[in-house]
């Protein structure tokens, strides 16, 4: 197994103390994710030339949209990107300039609106997507298209099994368009659980905006002059930027804005093909929500700071050890309450680990990971609602092996777990009156479709 869990040291949590962690978790990802963009963009970063590439987009937006002459226009194959617009269109690619029309990322050389990026960067990439079906654009921009869809993999985003979002009910117009108040995800939905079992928030789920971002960085990497360099180029970029970490900067801006959780950014970027087709560009690294990375050139310094503000956020006393995480791994949340839904009753547990091969490892977070979660979505059992804990223990067999089992008298169990598992999930009193051990608290679950496992997937032939 890839990790070695310390249970003698484990920190079990209850009722409300659950979700003051996670906003804390959350608070130490925003700050030090912002950090990672002010390192890429700022001055004399390794992505300030792609930053004044993307302020360069915005303004030739605004003059397409104005129908103004543009000097240099960024081409492709030779064909202004601009080209096809309509001033009195409204199919996607006019309106996504005219989006692109309205952002502004830098003024006087000085990077100024960081969140800009990631909203630049979407829309980029919806124009792009619209383009090869739309009348008179460049010919260039279909093979990109392509590549940016073939960055998703298919199964993980089937909006029919594995990706099960609902919009919510518009009843807070004043609230911000983000992932965290346009959708619910519900019990069905694989990243969804991912979300809770590991103590963030539920937001937009996995995140497709992820894979387009990056598209664009590396896409506007390769710019030479003026012209958007070929596909080989693009693709290798795309390999360059996970391996090295700037693939950071495709979702730090969504994940700080809330449109997205780190875990469904990071599965995004793990599900997409390892081997892009061309020389040297083998994808090696495998992100993870528990900051196990190794070897991220320009931005190390922030990482390095982040996972030991993330270690001493879940209690970790002193320096972080080079080869230790900790991990919060929920057991009971307030979205799988069957009755009166309370924070009161939430279980989590903060679990001391010791890495073995947790770098770069699909098992930590990656393809076998997220199958081992639809297998035990897959797996119906009556109940009236999933139940954390079975996912739990799905994935504790993965990573630490079937001996751990951290026993329900254990003196680190703490106080009041039992109870709090009684009472959230609305069971008849006393029946875990003699459960002796973690297994051994119910499992209630709702049946549902199956969902898809997903296969290492291959971009097509696009030269």
């Amino acid at each position: 197994m890839p990790l070695v869990p310390q249970p003698e040291n484990a920190l079990w949590l209850t009722g409300d103390t659950v979700e003051g962690v996670k906003g804390l978790i959350r608070e130490t990802d925003a700050t030090y994710l912002m950090k990672i963009l002010l390192r890429a963009f700022g001055e004399n970063g390794p992505m300030v030339a792609v930053g004044a590439t993307l302020q360069t987009l915005c303004d030739q937006a605004r003059s397409t949209v104005a129908q103004q002459n543009i000097n240099a226009p960024l081409t492709v194959g030779g064909d202004s990107i601009w080209l096809g617009y309509n001033p009195d269109g409204h199919g996607e690619f006019e309106l996504n300039i005219r989006l692109l029309a309205t952002l502004h990322v830098r003024y006087n050389n000085t990077l100024t609106n960081p969140l800009a990026i990631g909203d630049v960067c979407r829309a980029c990439a919806d124009m792009i997507s619209a383009a090869p079906n739309h009348p008179n654009t460049a010919p260039g921009l279909a093979p990109i298209a392509q590549l940016f869809h073939d960055l998703q993999n298919a199964q993980a985003f089937n909006k029919t099994t594995n990706r099960v979002r609902v919009k919510r009910r518009d009843i807070l117009d004043q609230m911000p368009g983000v992932g965290g108040t346009q959708w619910y995800l519900p019990p069905e939905d694989v990243l969804g659980n991912i979300d809770r079992l590991l103590g963030y928030y539920e937001t937009g789920d996995i995140s497709g905006t992820t894979t387009d971002g990056l598209g664009v960085l590396a896409m506007l990497s390769t710019v030479n002059v003026a012209a958007i360099g070929t596909l080989d180029q693009i693709k290798q970029q795309l390999a360059a930027m996970v391996n090295n970490g700037l693939a950071f900067t495709s979702f730090a801006g969504m994940v700080v804005q809330m449109h997205h959780s780190l875990p469904e950014c990071m599965m995004a970027i793990n599900l997409m093909p390892r081997d892009l087709g061309v020389d040297d560009s083998a994808i090696t690294q495998i992100y993870s929500p528990f900051l196990t990375n190794t070897g991220l050139g320009d931005i190390n310094n922030v990482y390095n700071e982040w996972r030991q503000a993330r270690y001493t956020a879940l209690g970790g006393a002193d320096q972080v050890p080079a080869n230790v995480t900790q991990m919060l791994i929920v057991v009971q949340d307030i979205f799988q309450m069957p009755n009166r839904a309370t924070a009161a009753h939430e279980v989590a547990l903060i679990l001391p680990v010791t890495a073995q091969d947790m770098t770069n490892n699909a098992y930590v977070f990656g393809s076998n990971f997220y199958n081992r979660i639809v297998a035990a979505l897959n797996t119906a059992n009556p109940g009236p609602a999933i139940t954390l804990e079975k996912l739990s223990s799905a994935v504790f067999d993965q990573w630490f092996g079937p001996d751990f089992d951290p026993a329900i008298a254990n003196p680190q169990f703490g106080p009041g777990v039992v109870e709090s598992v009684q009472r959230g999930m609305a069971l008849p009193a006393n029946l875990l009156q003699n459960a002796d051990h973690y297994r051994q608290i119910a499992a209630p679950f709702v049946g549902q479709a199956a969902y898809g496992q997903v296969e290492p997937a291959q971009v097509g032939n696009l030269n």
